[in-house]
């Protein structure tokens, strides 16, 4: 359940700053993409999300997705607000949690128990996943180091290798090289002193308040394979900041 846990954080992030479909004219470009920057690379593809000044403008995000992992099927509702809320409500075949963080503690409420704070390791699991921005937008800022490392290929089609390095954990997204859409991503690290693995792809990608969503994300890891789709999103709509504190669900 734990690692199941975090691997859910981890693919929240992915699916809430999905990039968005290139401008126009950009395919013009591709024979010579091989060769741009890796500040280039970053730039358009955050231009193809829907551009900087609107990330960074706005301001709280709300999702309901439906999770197939197995025999389980997982309907969850998302709240994200600046600069680091979150709550995530599910429902696993009838079984409701709740996973808040409130800024700089992470809880989880099972059923109609009392809310319990999350250890320190799921915490900052926790805490990273809740950042608003993509981290693209300021990797510096969050001590993430980015490098180019070159072009694979993705799907049948040829994409930047952006390699995201932590303390704690290596990710890798690919940068579709026409498009500068996220058409995968990967994690290598470690949990718990056990090492673990993760790929997550994306597709379907449309705009939510000017905002390019992937509404349809497929991962694998460790064994386990799922997927998730979008039923509904939205961004800049009012959230209450009640709903960012732990409190124990009404019987």
């Amino acid at each position: 359940m734990l690692r199941k846990s975090l691997a859910s954080s981890f693919l929240f992030l992915g699916l809430t700053f999905a990039p968005a479909l290139a401008a126009a004219g950009e395919g013009a470009e591709c024979h010579q993409q091989g060769q741009l920057s890796l500040q280039t690379v970053i730039d358009k593809h955050l231009k193809a999300m829907g551009g900087k000044e609107r990330l960074k403008a706005a301001k709280t995000f709300q999702v309901t997705t439906l999770t197939r992992e197995g025999d389980a099927v997982t309907t969850t509702i998302a709240q994200r607000a600046r600069p680091n809320l979150v709550r995530h409500d599910m429902d696993t075949n009838g079984k409701k949690v709740s996973k808040v963080f409130d800024g700089k503690q992470g809880w989880v409420v099972e059923g109609s128990a009392a809310p319990k704070a999350m250890d320190k390791e799921m915490n900052a699991a926790m805490a990273e996943g809740a950042a608003f921005d993509n981290v693209l937008l300021d990797p510096k800022g969050r001590g993430v180091l980015v490098k180019l490392d070159g072009v694979e290929e993705v799907n049948g089609a040829p994409a930047f290798k952006l390699v995201l390095t932590r303390s704690t954990e290596t990710e890798v997204r690919f940068i579709d090289q026409k498009s500068f859409l996220e058409v995968r991503r990967t994690y290598a690290g470690t949990h718990g002193g056990k090492p673990y693995t993760k790929a997550v792809t994306y597709s379907d990608y449309r705009d939510v308040d000017g905002i390019m969503l992937s509404h349809h994300i497929q991962w694998e890891g460790n064994g386990e394979k799922g997927e998730k789709t979008v039923q509904s999103a939205r961004y800049d709509a009012p959230i209450d900041a009640a709903v960012f504190k732990p409190s124990t669900p009404r019987s």
